[in-house]
């Protein structure tokens, strides 16, 4: 007969996700994860494999987070032009608020191990392709309600603003104040006119 967990697994995931991004993965031991996660190395092994299993599944789990936070936006009225400001300015107050300066998570992944591990880079390659795409319908819808330049192609911009976005989240690990982000995403949005 088949044991029952004890626990939930995407509280689980979200307790590793945060262990992983505070000391990244292979700085994170099983036995680390045992302590911080309160499950027994057996639970983790059943459940997700092994340790990179579960990595995998964290990186799966804060794309969700991002990807939901990233629709509520898109799903509002608010012009194309005003939903990626919006966009910049919470990378900066995210950053401001976050004293552990972790950056981005998927980025963090990306810097350790996307060169040996296809997996990672896989998911990485496939979560940029994804939001240069949104970013391009925005721009695209921006630039026909005039608020945008067509100087440049919707494609072209939307790799400018992704590429943005992964900037502040790297500047925002060293010691960079939110006012000085902040004169980032206004350059980032003069940009596109």
């Amino acid at each position: 007969m088949a044991r029952t967990k004890n626990f939930v697994e995407s509280e689980v995931l979200d307790s590793a996700l945060n262990l992983f991004w505070q000391k990244g993965y292979h700085a994170t031991s099983i036995q680390d994860l045992v302590n911080h996660l309160g499950i027994n190395r057996a639970s983790i092994y059943d459940t997700w494999g092994d340790k990179h299993g579960l990595y995998l599944e964290t990186l799966k789990q804060y794309r969700r987070h991002s990807s939901g936070k990233f629709l509520e936006k898109l799903r509002s009225e608010k012009t194309a032009k005003e939903i990626i400001k919006d966009f910049l300015a919470d990378i900066v107050q995210d950053s401001s608020e976050d004293d552990l300066k972790k950056g981005c998570y998927l980025s963090n992944s990306a810097t350790e191990l996307a060169y040996c591990d296809e997996k990672v880079n896989t998911m990485f390659t496939d979560n940029r392709i994804k939001m240069e795409g949104v970013l391009n319908e925005l721009i695209k819808e921006g630039q026909e309600a005039g608020e945008f330049s067509s100087k440049h192609t919707s494609e072209s911009y939307a790799r400018f603003i992704f590429n943005t976005a992964g900037g502040l989240r790297l500047l925002a690990k060293g010691e960079i104040s939110k006012q000085e982000m902040a004169e980032v995403v206004e350059v980032a949005i003069s940009a596109l006119h």
